[in-house]
């Protein structure tokens, strides 16, 4: 006789580039307990997909955990799914990349565990209607997707009862319906009231099917809940009422579900779970729509008309965020360079494997966005991320002649050009278009990207922080869903919320006013007399190839009406060298501007800014108790070095005239799984210079820029210090 059917599917991950000290507590709080009580329960059977990252961690570091994955497989307790090998949003990325990415996490599973699957997990559930055909290339025959995705086509509730296809041009996958209701009763609700919906949905229809598919890290990882499920026993209370209601309810792989008669065909629209739809609009309309959804419940509106209710669109946080979008343009660009040289060269498949795997690593999601979840606001995982493609780049260089380049291309597709400088030791990106500022400066011999710092903005969020309460460890009533919890990791962090205005980066050009000082700087509200920070500069053409050279015609705005000034900058680059030279030449046109306060800004992360093995040195000196999350000013100076010993890499900028510098740690507060918090984002170093500008006559100023090992810095670096730099 057959039964109602309860499919369970569980995805669990960690990020590229995540500390191996997480990776260890979400094995011991959560992976590993939850199988250890699946194994006594051999007749509930669940689906099991994990990232290819989190499979080799735990291959390396747990092998008994695959070794009891692959009894469970061969018994038929639990059903592997594939995906991206390393968790990339798969409309994010070419389809060449989306079947290598598949491809690599199928071969690792058939190496493994003998198997070949035909069930994907869909990375935060983020789907694009032109999906089916690829994944069917794949060899995916079925996904489960949210049901939220077919309540915004017009779906009712109770139209889901079972699982639906889908196509592209005629390839097919079939698509079950996650329950929304599902993942928020379970752990969160009581044993009774999930096992009491499913026998409701059951009485409606006693041959029917739920499905239910989340996060393996909501059963021990999120707050509170190892206690609740393993301490206090909700998932083996759980696991007991499904096994003894099987009179009437058969627990099943997703695989076995996808084997049942269709219900429907359905046509999705681009969408993902509610929440990511959330957390991607816009900060304005991020807050209206919160407030919306509100009022919907209040008025007992929204279970009605909830479903003409949502965000934005995954791809937002790439306009909603600058960095994002870089980081993003940065791994379209390597995959379409590994492509054209993979066509052109067969000589070489193992470098350009190597450089494949990088790429992929490099695609992984968790930094290019923002949510309870996003990893945009966590500066290791962007680390990881760029470390991965510059790999990339490099092993692609070593195939290539390694000559000195110049490009003008649009990186970032906003539709204006941006130049791409690259010698052996840096790869350079500069926007003309936004204060022609330099907005990527990588390192290539230490893989790094020096100006991966985060701009401080106003989110959606930040409303809460004054309701925020401290977690103290303490269970403050029932276990809650990290959606719904407001905690703070600590008190007063409403005090430094800040919103800059423009995007923090390298060689900003301010002309700040006389009241502008430090403070100012640091809270994001200082006067600004020039027009040279988001204006366009021209991008003058005729110059070497190892030179990028802009200029400005702009404006000081006095009270007395608008000053016309010009300001050149000129970028030299060597070949093989780790020193860059800027020239920067001012020139009043029309009249003399007394008591202009001229300054450049340069943005820099090393990701620890309260270290003992980071820190700067003011003309060679080091300040005790000084660290890179340090504010402080010092008069008539010419050098500064961010050096980080555990790197073996510094970066020294120095001017060949005296200027005060200000040091300003950059710090965003942020919302995560565990509350708000506060990170640090990089550390900004200010060059501030008291000047006058005669008529027609040129104030000149030369910037020295060294990034590499400690022990390369030239002499000229050390000649510009008061001290010695030992």
């Amino acid at each position: 006789m057959s039964k109602f059917k309860l499919a369970i599917g569980l995805h669990n991950h960690q990020p590229v580039g995540n500390f191996d000290h997480i990776f260890e507590e979400a094995h011991k709080q959560a992976y590993s307990p939850f199988l250890n009580l699946l194994l006594k329960f051999d007749k509930i059977k669940i689906s099991l997909h994990q990232s290819g990252i989190l499979w080799v961690w735990q291959e390396k570091h747990h092998p008994e955990y695959l070794d009891d994955i692959r009894k469970m497989v061969e018994r038929g307790q639990i059903e592997l799914m594939t995906g991206g090998f390393y968790e990339p949003i798969l409309p994010s990325i070419p389809d060449r990349d989306k079947l290598g990415q598949i491809d690599m996490l199928n071969n690792y599973l058939r190496k493994h565990f003998n198997i070949d699957c035909t069930g994907l997990w869909l990375t935060e559930r983020v789907w694009e209607p032109h999906l089916p055909k690829v994944l069917h290339q794949a060899g995916v025959r079925y996904i489960p997707i949210d049901d939220t995705h077919f309540l915004y086509t017009g779906f009712e509730l109770d139209d889901l009862k079972g699982i639906f296809i889908t196509e592209e041009e005629g390839y097919v996958i079939k698509l079950l319906p996650i329950q929304k209701r599902l993942r928020y009763l379970i752990p969160f609700g009581t044993v009774e009231k999930v096992i009491d919906e499913l026998k409701k949905q059951a009485d409606i229809n006693p041959k029917g099917l739920a499905i239910y598919a989340d996060d393996g890290e909501k059963f021990g990882v999120w707050p509170k809940t190892y206690q609740h499920c393993y301490e206090e026993g909700w998932l083996e209370d759980f696991f007991s009422a499904l096994s003894d209601n099987s009179d009437w309810l058969e627990v099943c792989t997703l695989g076995s579900a996808s084997m049942t008669e269709p219900v429907g065909r359905a046509y999705l629209p681009t969408a993902s779970y509610a929440e990511m739809l959330h957390w991607a609009l816009p900060s304005k309309a991020f807050a209206e729509y919160e407030d919306f959804e509100t009022w919907l419940k209040e008025t007992g509106k929204l279970e009605k008309y909830g479903r003409y209710v949502r965000g934005g669109h995954w791809r937002g946080f790439l306009s909603k965020y600058d960095e994002s979008n870089l980081m993003h343009k940065r791994m379209l660009a390597v995959s379409a360079r590994l492509r054209n040289i993979s066509l052109k060269r067969s000589d070489k498949s193992d470098i350009i494997e190597k450089a494949k795997d990088h790429l992929y690593a490099g695609q992984c999601n968790c930094p290019y966005w923002h949510g309870v979840f996003g990893g945009l606001y966590l500066p290791h995982l962007r680390q990881a991320i760029y470390e991965n493609l510059i790999k990339a780049d490099n092993l692609l260089n070593s195939l290539e002649k390694n000559e000195i380049s110049k490009t003008e291309t649009d990186f970032d597709c906003d539709g204006k050009n941006e130049i791409i400088l690259q010698t052996s030791k840096f790869s350079a990106i500069f926007k003309p278009s936004y204060g022609g500022s330099l907005i990527e400066l990588d390192c290539n011999e230490h893989n790094f990207n020096l100006n991966d710092t985060l701009t401080r903005r106003k989110e959606g969020y930040h409303w809460k922080l004054a309701k925020a309460r401290l977690d103290d460890g303490e269970n403050h009533g029932k276990t809650e869903s990290i959606h719904d919890i407001i905690l703070t990791k600590e008190t007063g962090l409403e005090k430094i919320l800040a919103e800059d205005w423009y995007l923090r980066r390298a060689f900003i050009d301010h002309f700040f006013t006389p009241q502008t000082e430090i403070d100012n700087f640091l809270s994001g509200k200082f006067g600004e007399e020039g027009d040279f920070i988001l204006e366009p500069y021209e991008f003058i053409k005729d110059t070497d190839i190892n030179v990028v050279a802009m200029k400005r015609n702009g404006h000081l705005w006095r009270p007395d009406g608008a000053k016309p000034l010009t300001v050149e900058k000129r970028f030299y680059f060597g070949e093989n060298s780790e020193v860059i030279s800027v020239n920067y030449l001012l020139m009043a046109q029309q009249d003399d501007i007394h008591n202009v306060r001229f300054a450049v800004e340069n943005n820099f992360n090393f990701q620890a800014g309260h270290a003992d093995d980071r820190y700067p040195l003011f003309n060679g000196e080091k300040i005790n108790g000084v660290y890179l999350d340090s504010l402080i000013a010092r008069r008539n100076c010419k050098a500064i070095v961010l050096r980080d010993e555990w790197r073996k890499l510094q970066v020294a900028l120095s001017s060949d005239i005296d200027a005060d510098v200000w040091q300003v740690p950059i710090f965003t507060i942020s919302l995560s799984e565990g509350g708000f918090e506060k990170v640090y984002q990089g550390t900004s170093i200010v060059f501030n210079y008291n000047i006058t500008l005669k008529k027609g006559h040129p104030f000149e100023l030369t910037f020295l820029l060294f990034a590499g090992k400690p022990e390369n810095m030239p002499n000229r670096f050390l000649m510009a210090c008061l001290k010695s730099m030992a």
